[in-house]
């Protein structure tokens, strides 16, 4: 046995996503990567130095502000919003960490989230007033992000989550990956007192190179002195993106964080209008989303899989309601003589001609300590058996533990003699072997299995772990199913977890795989816009 969308269209299409060859992102109008400028606290100098400069070059920044500052130069703030820059809030009154002793009187320490939640929106209405704008942007003053001591100490990135669009650290030292990032913990790298050459070009060409997002962030604008980013540094930067480097999108905070989040969502929306099985373990083992049958089977063997009967019925597998990837999982205490099955009908492509799909999930164990002896199938799509018209991944019999792809057309056709595997190389020079194994317990790793163009000439499939491609193999023979006797077979054998399992109709290549694995609980998330538009 055991071998075992809403479509956003911002100067960019899906289409051109499949047809990149890297992780990048698709920024608008062949952009590589973008570049938002941030200052902090309203200082005078904002609008004193910076209105001046920043018109003189066209460009618009982000000020993270204090309602208190702004009321300092209203008119001078007001202008600003007019000449297009992007207003944040930045708090009411700045509070700290109290060891800073400037902050005692204002210590996170003795917030709670009730006290911060009541600070930052009247901080919005105060700005509101004064400047007739709602900041969409945050910025964590001091760059800390939590309240209260000790073992009372809370986040308030929820907060700023649910409060705004985006929250921006301070004092961090990478670029933001517009497919892996939180959009309230932006990366906020600082500007004050560095020189362009040495300090900040240098993160400029890695993000030209690596398609990311930089923020950088600043308080005082002038000569010298203090928390000061330097006139002569953001002359040479502007120059450098305008005249050099115009690949580099110049934006505000807010102007880039809504692209990237219109963009990933209308990937995302794409993507689950291809889906057609997915369940999330979390609720129960019956499928979130199916075409076919979503209720899960308990067979007494896998040879007695034709009479299974609806729902879990061995004590060794349960739903876990935590621990998952994402929420809950299916976990297998132990190996057990009892099969689980979803019947494949409608649930993956089939046909004469033409068929691809991929399947994807995330599977957790430690291979060598927790897989009792034999072959193990954590996956295996079939009507017949391992070696005819299936879909599997497999880990190998024997420490250490190889993990393997097998596709396998009409066994009739490749292996007409019908020879054991052991005893046929035919067999194993159709596996793909995976060169990672990034397997552990309470580690999650994404497997994906691509087929592509079956029962055409140019069939093949593909092998992803973690989004990084494994290889691949052409599929000659036919590939043909008595359709209504198809299983979906989870955890033959197996002795782990498996959670996020979902089936599309489309190939996906390594760019969209890399999207699944990267963005945290995409399919549930895409599934509920769905259902709630």
């Amino acid at each position: 046995m055991g071998r075992l969308i809403l479509i956003v269209i911002f100067a960019w299409t899906l289409t051109s996503l499949g047809a990149q060859q890297d992780n990048r992102f698709p920024w608008p109008e062949g952009y590589k990567a973008a570049l938002s400028l941030s200052f902090d606290d309203a200082r005078l100098s904002n609008v004193d130095v910076g209105l001046d400069l920043f018109r003189k070059h066209d460009v618009q920044v982000t000020y993270y502000v204090l309602p208190g500052g702004v009321k300092q130069r209203l008119d001078g703030w007001k202008q600003a919003v007019a000449d297009g820059h992007e207003i944040g809030n930045h708090t009411l009154v700045h509070p700290c960490s109290g060891n800073f002793p400037w902050a005692r009187n204002k210590a996170l320490e003795n917030y709670t989230l009730t006290s911060m939640r009541a600070e930052l929106i009247e901080s919005n209405r105060q700005i509101m007033e004064l400047l007739q704008v709602e900041p969409v942007s945050f910025a964590y003053s001091c760059g800390q992000t939590f309240v209260g001591k000790g073992k009372d100490t809370r986040s308030y990135v929820p907060l700023v989550d649910e409060l705004f669009t985006s929250g921006r650290g301070w004092l961090d030292e990478a670029a933001n990956d517009p497919w892996f990032l939180d959009f309230a913990q932006l990366q906020g790298i600082e500007m004050d007192g560095k020189e362009f050459e040495k300090e900040i070009k240098p993160i400029l060409e890695n993000a030209i190179e690596n398609g990311s997002w930089v923020v950088l962030a600043g308080h005082e604008i002038g000569e010298g002195g203090n928390q000061t980013t330097r006139t002569g540094m953001l002359e040479d930067l502007i120059r450098y993106v305008k005249e050099e480097h115009p690949e580099i999108w110049f934006a505000t905070v807010g102007e880039v964080a809504g692209f990237v989040r219109n963009g990933k969502n209308a990937f995302f929306q794409e993507l689950t209008a291809d889906l057609l099985f997915y369940s999330s373990f979390d609720q129960g083992p019956t499928a979130d989303f199916s075409l076919g049958d979503a209720v899960i089977n308990t067979a007494r063997s896998y040879d007695q899989s034709q009479t299974g009967k609806p729902g879990i019925h061995v004590p060794e597998i349960e739903i876990s309601t935590d621990g998952g990837r994402f929420g809950g999982a299916l976990h297998f205490r132990n190996k057990t003589r009892e099969v689980l099955y979803y019947n494949a009908k409608n649930n993956i492509s089939y046909g004469d001609s033409g068929i691809s799909g991929t399947i994807s999930f995330w599977l957790s164990l430690n291979p060598e300590k927790d897989l009792e002896p034999g072959f193990c199938d954590p996956i295996q799509i079939t009507d017949s058996g391992y070696n005819d018209g299936a879909y599997w991944v497999d880990f190998s019999d024997k420490n250490p533990r190889l993990f393997r792809m097998g596709v396998f057309g009409d066994l009739n056709e490749w292996n007409p003699d019908n020879i054991s595997p052991d005893d046929n190389p035919k067999f194993t020079e159709r596996l793909v072997v995976a060169n990672d194994r990034p397997f552990d317990r309470g580690v999650w790793t994404h497997v994906a299995i691509v087929f592509d163009e079956i029962n055409n000439p140019q069939a093949k499939a593909s092998f992803y772990v973690n989004g990084i491609f494994q290889g691949e193999r052409p599929v000659s023979e036919s590939f043909t199913w008595d359709v209504e006797q198809a299983r979906i077979y989870v955890g033959l054998n197996y002795v782990g977890k498996i959670d996020e399992l979902a089936i599309f109709k489309k190939a996906l290549n390594q760019e969209e795989i890399k999207r699944i694995y990267f963005r945290e609980n995409a399919i549930s998330e895409m599934l509920n816009r769905r259902k709630d538009p």
